[in-house]
């Protein structure tokens, strides 16, 4: 990363850090020297990542921090504890993310929000906007945001904003839910990357195909879809192998003043769908969410 701060004065978040992707991602920041704040939900294996993280890297400037990115409160709250916590902020990962497949129904936060949705663009989306005056005064900076290699699969897929909650649906699907949600997270990346023009931060996203992970993480799930579940997880990248990407996209020195781009599992730029590219849809999606989490 270019600047005459060196990789080991930089601060980075990670959130969904207690596990896959974001466990491997906070491991390999560690190892370069980076502070790593590790943003997880629950507390207990939080800290086990943490501690382990900590004895591999060889590097005690790694940190646990708590928040439920399906809660605004909660989210709020930690922005509030990091800020008086660190001055500074130099990479946030938007890692952490719901894919449910045990859901039969909708199931709303405490703010009325479908959970996938509130936890996988709405969390971000606010967690983001909160910390882009910290991100400002610690330029360049850079915010990653993860999309799904699974929408090459829905090129038609748009934005539902008159069915943000998946209640019109004549059965609800945590699949559609999470990669609608996803959907949101590109547009998200390219509207934000456009509103971030001249300030040093940057915000690209992040294409991650199908990646091997824990069986257990996916819930209560039916037989059949486990057996299928395992078949495909032949087939599926490592959280290491992916984590490498993450890592680079966050400290390349040859990416610095790269934004509103989207990569793929091997950092190479891939375009996303002609939906997620509406520019009049894009600024939508940025009014409701902002009224969604009150910053409008």
């Amino acid at each position: 990363m270019q600047s005459s701060t060196s990789l080991s004065e930089k601060i980075c978040i990670v959130t969904g850090a207690n596990a896959g992707i974001g466990k491997a991602t906070a491991l390999s920041l560690a190892r370069m020297g980076l502070t790593v704040v590790m943003v997880c939900r629950d507390p207990s294996r939080g800290k086990s990542s943490q501690e382990e993280v900590i004895a591999k890297s060889g590097n005690s400037a790694v940190d646990l921090m708590l928040t439920d990115l399906s809660s605004q409160q909660s989210i709020r709250h930690f922005v509030e504890a990091f800020k008086v916590k660190y001055q500074r902020l130099h990479i946030l990962i938007n890692n952490a993310a719901n894919f449910d497949l045990s859901l039969k129904e909708p199931t709303l936060t405490e703010e009325g929000v479908e959970l996938i949705f509130a936890t996988n663009h709405l969390g971000p989306f606010l967690m983001t906007n909160l910390l882009l005056d910290i991100l400002k005064t610690s330029t360049p900076a850079r915010i990653l945001n993860v999309a799904s290699k699974g929408l090459v699969a829905h090129p038609r897929l748009a934005i539902e904003f008159d069915d943000l909650n998946q209640t019109k649906r004549k059965r609800y699907s945590p699949s559609h839910a999470y990669y609608h949600s996803k959907l949101a997270q590109v547009m998200f990346t390219y509207t934000l990357a456009q509103k971030l023009q001249g300030t040093g931060v940057t915000a690209n996203c992040i294409r991650v195909p199908a990646v091997a992970v824990d069986i257990g993480r996916l819930g209560n799930v039916p037989r059949i879809l486990l057996s299928l579940y395992r078949l495909k997880m032949r087939f599926s990248i490592t959280p290491e192998d992916m984590s490498k990407t993450y890592t680079y996209l966050a400290t390349a020195p040859e990416l610095e003043g790269i934004s509103g781009k989207q990569f793929d599992e091997h950092h190479n730029e891939v375009d996303s769908s002609k939906p997620s590219r509406d520019e009049v849809a894009q600024q939508r999606l940025w009014q409701v969410s902002a009224q969604l989490t009150g910053l409008m």
